[in-house]
């Protein structure tokens, strides 16, 4: 079975990564993958793929309205001659009616989330999702509320939605003390997130409610640090931003880091305080190694992090509520250790990237299975 996989760019991000686990772990012998991406990528990020035969292509498109890339697409699909084709998110959803002109005979896209709350409200994105619905199988839907919002907004019948949650690999990150150790037996206590610097993920407010956590701390904050880990357009705002509170001595923001597992094994507590996302990768990863979270309450948030059992979920963009989640662990260090077994127990069982992989195996084969039974049915309509 040959998947062309479109992206509009293929480099580091959740998105990205995500596919990357899907290939490394659907069976090799079964499948046949291609990534095709509107604009380039990042060679060093596509060596992670494990899978054999993968090839990649770029269509080259320009900024802004190039539509000529709709012209290459359609003979590179013609060439290619997918069984399937699998779009993510809004940037790729118009080469859905280029895959129905190409003749692909199952054509699946996938909602990821959003880079704000207003490209979730405004009216225009889900018109564009409604005009296309026509030429798509099948909706993959990330989390409850990408999946809600396709029902609700958009106006999809569930019964043409997948809901697939993302997967962690339980083996490569892993809880870095036994469950017996107390996690403040440390003289240092790290609090850290992970993601690109960028105005969506909110840095600033995790960086203000550490401040007032200082503040409330009194002698114990000699012992607290914040690790910021990333890069992006953020990064000198947040810089500036720890320099005017004066807590330069205790946050680092070291930048991006290829090797995640061993970032999360010195955390002692992890933070998303993002404004808006899908289902976080960089939480089923810290929940994979052993560790509390802490998350607004945005997308998929509280289907990975139950309050009270592996972290706790605070409003959006609240410095108050986020600092005095942080300050109930301060006040009792044995909840960390608790949730952090906690976190790893729930992301066994129902996160795993063997879960997720024969989730895609079910929805491909399945969807393969009914474009064959569609197309004896209509051979033999004709013949009749």
């Amino acid at each position: 079975m040959h998947i062309c996989h479109i992206v509009f760019r293929f480099d580091i991000g959740g998105l990205e990564n995500g596919i990357v686990n899907i290939l490394n772990c659907l069976p090799s012998a079964g499948y046949q993958h291609s990534i095709l991406c509107l604009s380039d990528y990042n060679p060093e990020f596509f060596g992670r793929i494990q899978a054999d035969g993968v090839t990649i292509h770029t269509l080259n498109k320009a900024p802004g309205k190039d539509i000529g890339y709709l012209k290459r697409l359609y003979d590179l699909l013609r060439e290619l001659r997918p069984d399937i084709v699998h779009t993510r998110n809004l940037n790729t959803l118009e080469c859905q009616a280029i895959a129905w002109l190409a003749g692909v005979p199952v054509r699946i896209h996938g909602e990821h989330g959003w880079d704000s709350e207003a490209a979730r409200t405004r009216r225009k994105p889900a018109l564009i999702r409604k005009l296309f619905s026509p030429f798509i199988s099948r909706y993959v839907a990330l989390s409850a509320e990408t999946e809600r919002y396709l029902t609700e907004r958009v106006g999809i019948s569930p019964k043409r939605i997948e809901r697939i949650c993302n997967g962690v690999d339980i083996s490569r990150f892993q809880p870095r003390r036994p469950a017996t150790q107390a996690p403040l037996a440390e003289e240092t206590w790290v609090i850290g997130s992970i993601g690109r610097l960028a105005k969506v993920k909110n840095h600033q407010l995790l960086i203000r409610a550490f401040a007032q956590l200082l503040d409330k701390a009194g002698s114990r904050s000699d012992r607290l640090r914040l690790t910021i880990v990333g890069d992006g357009p953020c990064r000198q705002q947040l810089v500036a931003q720890v320099k005017s509170l004066n807590i330069e001595a205790r946050v680092s923001l070291p930048g991006a880091s290829e090797n995640i597992p061993d970032v999360m094994s010195s955390l002692s507590l992890y933070v998303q305080p993002s404004f808006a996302e899908g289902i976080s990768n960089t939480i089923l990863e810290s929940m994979a190694s052993g560790l509390a979270v802490i998350s607004t309450d945005v997308g998929g948030a509280r289907e990975l992090v139950e309050p009270g059992f592996n972290g706790e979920i605070t409003a959006n963009d609240n410095v108050e509520e986020l600092t005095e989640a942080l300050w109930q662990y301060i006040e009792d260090p044995q909840r960390l250790r608790v949730q952090g077994t906690n976190s790893r127990f729930r992301a066994e069982q129902n996160f795993s990237l063997a879960t997720m992989a024969e989730r895609y195996h079910r929805l491909y084969q399945g969807q393969s299975a009914a474009a064959i039974r569609n197309r004896r049915h209509d051979h033999n309509f004709g013949r009749t």
